[in-house]
């Protein structure tokens, strides 16, 4: 990858942010390793103050751990961090869907409903990068209502880190799970039962159950 310069640090620490989350996604910088710092400036051919500042805003969103005198580790995703995780978002993702409830439309549950079929497609198909893309696309549909756009921001780095730095599969027990909860999710919102459908998120969709294991989907998928 080649870095541009621009006007001050802002710009290449942007750059060199999205080129490591970028190599995390496709598994470069796979869960474990380590990052050589006065190797990526070599070859990106930038200076340490953008490679920094980008390394501070990926610990301080959990990617990785800047180790003092021994470099940077890209963090492990275990099950203790995924159930945490998972209730932190039950607890966030239910609120909003209360707030912006009044804002659904049918439009909306249509669209739900047929990210719902990319989903079961994508299972079907053992696309799971696909699969991952629509199960993140169907919360969207309401999280997007949410002019909290803090809020919404601190949702998608978590989701960023269940699915998709590395890209995961939880499995065909958890996939199916899945996929039938957003259909009764779904049936809750198009009978107007706006408290039932917030605790349902909250309580039985994001409640943790631990997949058999998680995997890292292959590069080339």
């Amino acid at each position: 990858m080649t870095i541009t310069s621009g006007p001050g640090n802002n710009l290449l620490r942007v750059q060199v942010y999205n080129y490591l989350q970028e190599q995390m996604r496709q598994g470069t910088l796979s869960p474990g390793s380590s990052i050589r710092v006065n190797t990526l400036i070599a070859e990106l051919g930038i200076s340490r103050t953008p490679l920094r500042e980008a390394l501070l805003l990926l610990q301080e969103q959990g990617f990785v751990t800047i180790q003092p005198q021994r470099g940077v580790k890209i963090n492990l995703l275990t099950m203790d961090d995924v159930a945490d995780i998972y209730e932190i978002l039950s607890g966030i993702e239910s609120r909003i869907l209360l707030s912006v409830f009044p804002q659904l439309t049918q439009e909306h549950l249509a669209t739900m409903i047929s990210l719902n079929q990319e989903i079961e497609a994508s299972m079907e198909a053992g696309d799971m990068v696909r699969h991952n893309q629509a199960n993140i696309a169907f919360h969207n549909v309401f999280l997007q209502l949410s002019t909290n756009q803090r809020m919404r921001r601190y949702v998608e780095i978590l989701k960023a880190q269940l699915y998709d730095f590395p890209r995961r599969d939880y499995g065909s027990r958890w996939n199916q799970r899945n996929l039938d909860q957003h259909s009764r999710l779904v049936e809750l919102i198009r009978e107007n039962r706006a408290r039932e459908a917030a605790d349902y998120l909250r309580d039985i969709h994001w409640a943790f159950d631990p997949p058999d294991a998680f995997t890292i989907i292959a590069n080339d998928q």
